[in-house]
């Protein structure tokens, strides 16, 4: 049975919260009422009660006698160290046990007091501890203040779906070491809770990555059954010290976050729950804007597709031409290491490159043999007409000179400008040799498609002239290495091309 007095007609807010733990009642008595003037003071007979007291309540500190029946001082020392990392303590003893009383502080205690208790020095050395522990937490407030503030500037950075997983996923694991971290986002489109992250410092459980079906409005319980069935797996070693809060935005949940540590693990206390639900709002909100961001890139990229088929549709030849342009072109840029951003602009530019083919008639675009001069004089005039097409559109402006340079040379014989060498982007010179090699490996109305050899042979005579010797190079062993699984569908037969609407649609994925 409890032993507790904490004097209530005498509770602030304000007060300290201490927790006297002391077999014999006459200390106990004495202590409580020399403290409870200025605190609230509670007891307890033995370390066992006191166990059972800190589970049901909140204390800052405990004044604990080391030789007590059923759970003695160190014990219970252990005990708090362990679970309760949010109580300081200071320990009773007697003169003969001064060296268990290092011992204590060894396992945190601030201090020790020799009994008989000293009216002046108890006094005084509770004063003390509550003072330490009042910096103590000022400083940790401040700490978190500049975490948060740091957090909120590196979330503040990209609007990336992955990139603003790692950086939460890097803070939460940095600043609570937790065994377990999850979090999951709900997609309200398709109805579906996604994991986004699932880390394990012992992977040693199945996981679910499968989406869990979760209806558009639903509570914080259902949201977090959900949430428990992505992350839990057959056999699952599933901690129980827990820290879960609700990711919500205007008021709806969104996802779900939780953090779990091992038993022998120390509980989250309170102060990083509090930090946990204070960060929690500013989680959600940067992933529920990165989940709208990707959900408009998407939306954007599904029209410049739609627009890029619907411009090689008026060539069957040429249908898919600018898919498998802009998968070589990517790859090669992935090859020699081009930054992220930049392969994203190439990747706009190569899908769009021939844009300006809109304006080109189609007895001259579909011509079934050569291009006289004049012919081939029109023809020319795609890659410019491509860019003007593109600055009446914000988002395409930084692709308009990669566009209107793929058809440039290395040496400077190409169209519509002249531009040598160095002049032209790198993505320039990327997207013209991954455009040229398609053009040689596909069918076309006025002669089959080349094999991937006679092509690469083609590249490379033309090193240092047509096009960058140095990408021609990296090109050439991509492809022979690569080719396969970057070629997006078959070719066309030689033996028969397709002249009619009915074929085109039969071959339009190719």
């Amino acid at each position: 049975m409890l032993t507790s007095t904490p004097d209530n007609t005498l509770a602030t807010p304000s007060r300290s919260r201490i927790l006297v733990v002391e077999d014999e009642k006459m200390v106990r008595d004495f202590c409580r009422l020399l403290l409870r003037s200025r605190y609230n003071v509670a007891t307890a007979e033995n370390g066992r009660v006191a166990a059972d007291m800190l589970l049901q309540e909140t204390f800052d500190l405990a004044l604990i006698d080391l030789q007590m029946p059923e759970m003695d001082g160190l014990s219970l020392l252990r005990h708090i160290r362990e679970r309760h990392t949010d109580v300081d303590t200071i320990i009773l003893t007697a003169h003969g046990t001064v060296d268990t009383a290092r011992e204590a502080l060894k396992l945190g205690a601030l201090d020790y007091l020799s009994k008989p208790v000293d009216t002046e020095n108890l006094e005084r050395t509770v004063r003390i501890a509550l003072e330490l522990r009042r910096m103590r937490q000022e400083k940790e407030r401040l700490s978190d203040l500049v975490v948060m503030y740091q957090f909120s500037q590196a979330i503040a950075s990209s609007l990336d779906m992955t990139t603003q997983v790692d950086q939460i996923s890097e803070f939460l694991q940095q600043r609570f070491a937790p065994e377990t971290l999850a979090i999951s986002l709900h997609n309200p489109e398709i109805q579906e809770l996604n994991l986004l992250r699932l880390y394990k410092s012992r992977r040693n459980s199945a996981i679910r990555q499968d989406p869990v079906p979760l209806a558009p409005e639903c509570d914080d319980e259902t949201m977090l059954k959900a949430h428990m069935k992505l992350v839990d797996g057959p056999g699952a070693d599933k901690p129980t010290l827990f820290a879960g809060v609700v990711l919500r935005t205007q008021d709806q949940p969104i996802g779900y976050l939780h953090m779990a540590r091992r038993n022998d693990q120390p509980d989250f206390d309170a102060s990083e729950r509090k930090l946990l639900s204070v960060i929690a709002s500013q989680i959600a909100a940067s992933l529920d804007n990165a989940r709208l961001h990707q959900q408009m890139k998407d939306q954007h990229w599904q029209i410049i597709e739609a627009l890029t088929e619907a411009i090689d549709a008026r060539d069957a030849y040429t249908f898919g031409h600018s898919k498998q342009v802009t998968r070589y072109a990517v790859r090669l840029a992935e090859a020699i290491g081009l930054p992220p951003q930049r392969i994203e602009l190439l990747r706009y530019a190569a899908l769009l490159h021939d844009i300006g083919k809109i304006g080109i008639r189609d007895h001259i675009l579909l011509k079934p043999g050569p291009l006289d001069d004049d012919e081939f004089a029109i023809m020319k005039e795609h890659p410019t007409i491509g860019g003007r097409i593109l600055k009446k559109v914000r988002t395409f402006r930084d692709a308009i000179q990669i566009v209107e340079g793929h058809h440039e040379r290395f040496d400077g014989k190409g169209y519509p400008n002249g531009l040598t060498g160095e002049q032209l982007l790198i993505e320039t010179r990327i997207l013209s040799i991954a455009d040229a090699f398609e053009a040689l490996t596909a069918d076309r109305a006025y002669r089959p498609a080349m094999e991937d050899e006679k092509a690469l042979q083609i590249l490379q005579d033309g090193r240092g002239k047509s096009w960058d010797a140095d990408l021609v190079d990296t090109f050439i062993q991509l492809i022979r290495a690569e080719g396969a699984t970057l070629r997006i569908g078959p070719r066309l037969r030689q033996d028969r091309l397709p002249f009619t609407m009915a074929e085109r649609a039969v071959n339009a994925n190719i």
